[in-house]
């Protein structure tokens, strides 16, 4: 049953309804409500108008409008898609969940032929365009601009007037302002329900804004309505977490819910040798899932993601790593690439390996191991690409035997010697393993070559989003959107955070959304000499352990 906050968002009918909420408190399910009952209303009005319609007649029907939900993380559609099939019911087939890129891409995708872009759209990776000239397209940063100025194209702009009756923004608070300017563009005359969290704004220094003033930019639009739900966590009914988590946002640190947390077993803290995080990450995430709870793991950076995957994967915990989309499109677009020389004798494949060795490496060696690549000055990297041609020539003879192509791109990974990313890498050979069968059906390397690329740029933009698997691995800054029965927070010693000072107002959501993402309770992996913690983090740990002790 729905609160009356929750109600007043249903039933409303304000042009603009911004809904402020905790993490937790209901925001996406209620918006569901409200799609629902928005399209339902639609649906009553077409059939009063057809039976008004004297028989004979043509009826005047009103147009069969959609609604939009934008958000901006691939999982966080995912989830989006499973929280509102149970509220939306049949009518979840006329919602459209998309990130603010993917949504961009299709308006080019579907209008930009007519308008001066090339067809099919294509995306250049950060690596492509780091690496390399040879590989065109509109760059990730260039497609919600290029999307904004043909929503100005009156045809465009109707197309999707016509289109959506309601556009959800979730997490509004957090759009920049060419991300902010695009979502009032789509379909203007629809009603907007924006959905934030002014605590879970964690990109504001990334992007350069400031989620109040966009909260107040919001309630100046003309007829915007407020409704702020109640402090309720429907994630974790207990409440536990969420009010630990909004004490060490406000740095509380001796706060009692802090240390209810801890003593309800709610927070968990569990100390190890520097040398051995991983290995503790492992062992709570082996015990979780033999409970049978979903897992979600957080580290600092894209590398200690990596780096604990490799470890994950060691000891045979199936996961998904999170955040690495791009460096699974150039794995996908590398692999192919060798496919494709391989059955043609074309195009050289060196580019798109070297592309791919830059999107998964960091740091120095980042820019010099895809130089490397280019110029062949890795001697025992060149004698295994030979080793790996050779093997590649043979399995393409005529006929050529696709599934030995695929198994030997597959150990072309750890044969040339790639310093991570390798779970990547095979996922991206489980995909190609897929679109593959289109020779198998008598198509042509054209078509394969289409469906790549419409694999590569759909996951690219977030406009295809997989079910994700029951262990996550993320940095810190892909947590947002998330939810699973558990989480493990990975904290490292001597992490960098900016350089924020106590009381660290942008780094302190980090830690409130982290602890938000559990359902049942929320690890948090640190090492035993914890006087090497950022101080980000160090109070909150020393709270942890005296309630550990009490």
């Amino acid at each position: 049953m729905p609160s009356a906050e929750q109600q007043a968002v249903i039933t409303s009918r304000n042009p603009v309804v911004i809904v402020i909420g905790g993490a937790g408190s209901g925001k996406t399910t209620t918006a569901a409500a409200a799609a629902g009952r928005r399209l339902t209303e639609i649906d009553h009005g077409r059939a009063e108008a057809r039976a008004a319609t004297r028989p004979g007649a043509l009826a005047g029907l009103p147009p069969r409008k959609r609604v939009l939900f934008v958000s901006f993380s691939r999982t966080a559609v995912s989830q989006i898609l499973d929280r509102s099939a149970e509220v939306l019911g049949p009518l979840r087939d006329r919602v459209d969940v998309v990130t603010f890129h993917g949504l961009a891409w299709r308006i080019l995708n579907d209008f930009g032929r007519f308008y001066g872009h090339p067809y099919p759209v294509r995306v250049q990776s950060r690596a492509e365009s780091e690496v390399s000239a040879r590989f065109p397209g509109v760059s990730y940063d260039e497609l919600v601009p290029a999307a904004s100025a043909l929503l100005a194209v009156p045809t465009v702009r109707d197309y999707y007037r016509r289109r959506y009756g309601t556009v959800i923004c979730d997490e509004f608070q957090d759009t920049s302002n060419a991300e902010w300017a695009f979502i009032q563009t789509i379909s203007p005359d629809a009603q907007r329900i924006l959905l934030g969290d002014p605590n879970q704004c964690i990109y504001a220094g990334m992007k350069n804004i400031d989620p109040q003033a966009r909260i107040a930019e919001a309630s100046a639009l003309a007829g915007a309505a407020m409704i702020e739900l109640p402090p309720q966590s429907y994630r974790d009914p207990s409440g536990a977490l969420p009010a630990a988590a909004l004490a060490a946002l406000e740095r509380r640190f001796g706060d009692p819910t802090i240390a209810y947390a801890v003593s309800t077993a709610r927070i968990i803290l569990h100390l190890a040798p520097a040398a051995n995080l991983a290995e503790a990450v492992s062992h709570v995430v082996v015990a979780e899932q033999a409970a049978g709870n979903t897992v979600s793991v957080f580290t600092h950076t894209h590398a200690a993601t990596a780096e604990l995957s490799t470890v994950l994967s060691e000891v045979g915990i199936d996961h998904e790593q999170v955040g690495f989309t791009e460096a699974f499109g150039d794995g996908l677009q590398a692999q192919f690439s060798l496919l494709r020389w391989a059955l043609d004798g074309n195009a050289s494949p060196r580019q798109a390996l070297a592309v791919y060795v830059h999107s998964i490496a960091h740091g120095r060696t980042k820019k010099r191991f895809a130089d490397a690549v280019v110029r062949k000055t890795i001697p025992a990297f060149e004698a295994e690409l030979k080793r790996v041609a050779l093997d590649l020539q043979v399995a393409a003879k005529v006929p050529p035997d696709i599934d030995e192509l695929l198994v030997i791109l597959a150990g072309a990974h750890q044969r040339l010697g790639f310093p991570r990313g390798e779970d990547t890498w095979l996922r991206s050979n489980r995909q190609l393993r897929r679109v593959a069968r289109v020779l198998e059906r008598g198509g042509s390397l054209e078509d394969l070559t289409s469906e790549v690329e419409e694999l590569r740029v759909g996951t690219l933009v977030g406009s295809r989003a997989g079910r994700p698997k029951p262990v996550q691995v993320m940095n810190l800054h892909q947590t947002k959107g998330r939810e699973a029965d558990v989480t493990v927070l990975l904290l490292q010693p001597d992490e960098f955070h900016g350089y924020e000072a106590e009381p660290y107002p942008t780094g302190s959501r980090l830690l409130y959304v982290c602890l938000t993402r559990a359902r049942e309770g929320a690890h948090i992996v640190v090492p035993d000499a914890i006087n090497n913690l950022h101080g980000l983090w160090l109070p909150f740990i020393d709270a942890c352990i005296v309630a550990q002790q009490t």
